[in-house]
């Protein structure tokens, strides 16, 4: 007779029922969900213009008080023939313009705007005028005079201690400064010029389209003749605004030099070839014309050099 299963083996078989059911449950569930693969293609980035950058807050700029406005002046004569300009710089020389001309086929000018020597409250003309007035094609300062700007001018304004050649009237202005000692001269005829290192030596030429004197005397036959030993700090060491004329090689140079001192100029002059050189005025004075300002204009001019 079989035995008869008891309680326990009942109970023992229910959870391999229960094992059994769900692994059907899960495999139909699984089985039964379709899953999509989703594919990303790498599609190419936009394209990204440059961001604006932010407008910066203007400024206010203030509004110059009203000048007056000049008188027209007449308009130079055109150029026969253009000079050579170069702005450039040599070593530690300081940075300089110069224009150059073929000196035979130049004839060079130099006129006051004062017609009788003057002490003090003396007259000026911008260089523009000079030229104009004289026919020419470019110009540049003269000498030293005493601005209405220096206190020390007070009784002097625009006056000035060299002698120049007034070629208007055919003389000399200050011609009593003819004889003074360590000025430098330069005299021109037409197509030609000569330097005096030392003015005190050459008395009063009249035959001449152009003279004028100032110091200190930078070049003379091809050898430095610079003074240093005479020389104000302002002239020896300081580095300024320089301006001077020298000649060499059959050429004119007109010289505007900034950030110099006298011995920057004397080598400035020599790297362009000159034999012969003068200083001229410097800051606030100093002015360079061709066909329009290339340096200034600067303060208005009691004297000036003119090249036609």
């Amino acid at each position: 007779m079989p035995k008869k299963l008891g309680f326990i083996p009942i109970l023992l078989l229910i959870p391999v029922a229960i094992a059994s059911f769900v692994s059907i449950a899960v495999i139909t569930i699984s089985s039964s969900q379709n899953i999509t693969p989703k594919i990303v293609t790498s599609s190419p980035l936009p394209t990204l213009g440059p961001s604006p950058s932010p407008n910066p807050t203007p400024t206010p700029t203030p509004t110059p008080d009203p000048s007056p406005t000049p008188a027209p002046s007449p308009k130079p004569s055109p150029a026969t023939s253009q000079p050579t300009s170069t702005n450039t710089s040599v070593k530690s020389y300081g940075n300089f313009s110069v224009l150059a001309f073929d000196l035979a086929s130049t004839t060079v000018v130099t006129d006051t705007a004062n017609d009788n020597d003057c002490s003090g409250d003396c007259p000026t003309k911008p260089l523009a005028t000079y030229v104009a007035e004289n026919g020419g094609r470019a110009g540049m300062n003269g000498t030293y005079f005493c601005p209405q700007d220096y206190a020390s001018c007070a009784s002097k304004v625009n006056s000035f201690d060299f002698a120049v050649w007034n070629n208007r009237q055919k003389k000399w202005i200050n011609s009593s400064t003819l004889f003074w000692n360590g000025r430098g001269m330069f005299v021109f005829r037409s197509g030609s010029a000569q330097f005096f290192p030392d003015q005190s030596k050459v008395g009063a030429p009249s035959d001449i389209t152009g003279g004028i004197v100032n110091y200190p005397s930078l070049l003379a036959g091809g050898q430095a003749v610079l003074d240093e030993g005479s020389l104000s700090d302002n002239l020896k060491i300081t580095k300024g605004t320089r301006s001077g004329i020298g000649m060499g090689g059959g050429k004119l140079f007109l010289v505007v030099a900034t950030s110099a001192n006298m011995r920057d100029m004397v080598n400035i002059f020599q790297s362009l070839g000159a034999t012969d050189a003068l200083n001229l005025d410097g800051g606030g004075s100093v002015a360079l014309y061709s066909g329009g300002y290339r340096v200034g204009p600067g303060r208005s001019l009691p004297n000036a050099i003119i090249i036609k």
